[in-house]
């Protein structure tokens, strides 16, 4: 899975908007469906003259602005939603995506706004797995620059290892694979504060910070 899913999410509840509304989240997604991010945006933009604090056309404009590289903005209104929705599902969700994916990732905040939508997200939908790939990737990312604590590889381990399973075709399901067998082998013990590895290329050299 190594391109960014970027889902459009939910099943809308017609409690959220009018009629004239739902007609400006079809067109916008629409565009993003071609993606005409520019022109989705827009479209959002108009919807949220007429009603301007609909979760749902923040959380679709909040899509359309990532796709552009427009994560500043789009971090913005995430957070609009969010303080009046803590658990508004999609705006944790693009949250995510907004600091996996932009030029300068943003991990660990990546996976507060993951973990947030975690328990949230139906078990048999596609975002399932894709959650467990992000959280379980993100963490991967920060085992190579930061260090992760114990409990946290063991976080890492257990995504991953969900993601594999329910996707055991995809293209990095071998590399998945390996990885988690190598993390289970070489980890260090409860008792070392972080576990760091200095390069992707070489598993085997890592170096064991100062315990806390």
């Amino acid at each position: 899975m190594k391109k960014i899913f970027l889902l459009l999410l939910i099943v809308f509840s017609h409690s959220f908007f009018c009629q004239d509304i739902t007609v400006y989240l079809d067109e916008g997604n629409e565009l993003i469906s071609k993606n005409k991010f520019s022109d989705a945006e827009t479209t959002f933009r108009k919807g949220l003259k007429e009603d301007p604090e609909n979760p749902i056309l923040k959380s679709q404009l909040a899509l359309a602005l990532i796709n552009q590289d427009k994560n500043d903005e789009a971090e913005k209104i995430i957070g609009e939603i969010l303080v009046k929705q803590p658990e508004f599902t999609a705006a944790l969700w693009y949250g995510g995506i907004n600091n996996f994916s932009k030029s300068k990732p943003d991990f660990r905040k990546a996976i507060d706004y993951f973990e947030k939508a975690y328990n949230l997200i139906d078990s048999n939908s596609q975002q399932y797995f894709a959650v467990n790939y992000y959280v379980g990737r993100s963490y991967r990312k920060l085992l190579y620059s930061e260090g992760l604590t114990y409990q946290e590889v063991d976080r890492m381990l257990e995504t991953y290892k969900k993601y594999v399973e329910l996707q055991p075709d995809a293209e990095d399901s071998i590399d998945a694979k390996s990885f988690i067998k190598k993390v289970e082998e070489k980890r260090p013990g409860k008792n070392v504060g972080k576990w760091i590895i200095t390069t992707q290329q070489n598993i085997e050299e890592m170096i064991n910070k100062t315990t806390k």
